[in-house]
Parts: C-alpha cells; sequence; structure tokens
C-alpha cells in the first residue's frame, strides 16, 4: 500500500466516523457526559449522575444563594 492509497483509505474511514457521529442525537451523548463513569446505571438500569457534577451544582447553589442574601438583605 503506497503513501496515496494509505491517505485514501484514511480519509474514508474518518468521512465514515463523521457520517455516523451526525446522527447521533443530542440526549444519549448528554446523557453520556453526565452519567457516572464507574458505575453508569444501577440494577434497575436507571441513571446514576457523576457525584462530582452533583458536588459541583450544589456549589453553585450555595455560592448562588449566598450572594443573593447577602446583597438582597440589607440590615
Amino acid at each position: 500500500m503506497n503513501r496515496d492509497e494509505q491517505t485514501s483509505a484514511m480519509v474514508n474511514r474518518l468521512r465514515d466516523f463523521h457520517r455516523r457521529e451526525e446522527r447521533e442525537r443530542i440526549r444519549p451523548s448528554l446523557l453520556r457526559w453526565i452519567e457516572n463513569p464507574l458505575r453508569p446505571k444501577t440494577i434497575e438500569g436507571k441513571l446514576r449522575v457523576n457525584p462530582i457534577l452533583v458536588l459541583l451544582a450544589a456549589l453553585v447553589v450555595l455560592t448562588a444563594s449566598t450572594f443573593l442574601f447577602f446583597s438582597l438583605v440589607q440590615s
């Protein structure tokens, strides 16, 4: 296999890969992004959320509520 054949084969594989990726919907991609990487599903098949995302969401809520409390409540 010479260099041009290798290049054309690689280009064809990349095009096939991107064609398959276009058809993928956003919901499965989002679920894969937020699921727990160690144990993605429970025994019943339900989604387990990544604990780091839960911690970050709790910190955002705590920070926003603290900011709102001190900016809106004036003694």
